[in-house]
């Protein structure tokens, strides 16, 4: 980043085409529809471009760049809310097809479909992104603590909604 702040595009290129697969996973995964995703992407590298000279190297580059992409994202969805109501949104944020195929995307859509909103970001970026609670803090602009509590919750959330539908599974094959 410090040779992007120096004007070195060829090195924001590299930087973009990295990034590329990290955030559509990311934006697909926090139920942005695929329409979107290209622009929250090109807005995401648009202000991590401009913003290179503020990046401090001595930290991650990943959690610093899910940080700018996470506010793009809050600010696409603040300006939908005038125009699309909430049961629309939620509709199409549910219809998304997870960026992988097999158990490991039935399992995230398992989720989306159970936790809030919160607590399945959480839970993306703990597992999902593989970041740490100090750096999920970082992203989300939360306490290290709060990213624990929260990912305690999730976890027994989701292990709650597990047992349930394996619980009405059981009753449906007793039939």
């Amino acid at each position: 980043m410090s040779r992007v702040a120096a004007g070195d595009a060829e090195a924001f290129r590299l930087i973009a085409e990295t990034l590329e697969p990290r955030l559509e996973r990311f934006f697909a995964q926090l139920g942005v529809p695929a329409a979107d995703r290209d622009d929250l992407f090109q807005e995401s590298c648009l202000r991590l471009y401009r913003g290179a000279g503020a990046y401090d190297p001595q930290r991650p580059f990943l959690p610093w760049a899910l940080t700018v992409a996470r506010r793009v994202m809050l600010n696409w969805h603040r300006a939908l809310k005038a125009t699309v109501p909430l049961e629309e949104a939620e509709t199409v944020a549910a219809r998304q097809a997870p960026p992988s195929a097999g158990a490991e995307a039935d399992i995230w859509q398992f989720a989306r479909r159970r936790l809030s909103a919160v607590h399945y970001e959480v839970i993306w970026l703990c597992y999902g992104e593989d970041l740490g609670p100090a750096e999920i803090a970082a992203v989300t602009g939360r306490t290290s603590v709060h990213v624990r509590v929260l990912l305690h919750r999730a976890r027994g959330a989701l292990a709650a909604a597990l047992k349930k539908a394996e619980a009405a599974n059981t009753h449906e094959q007793a039939r």
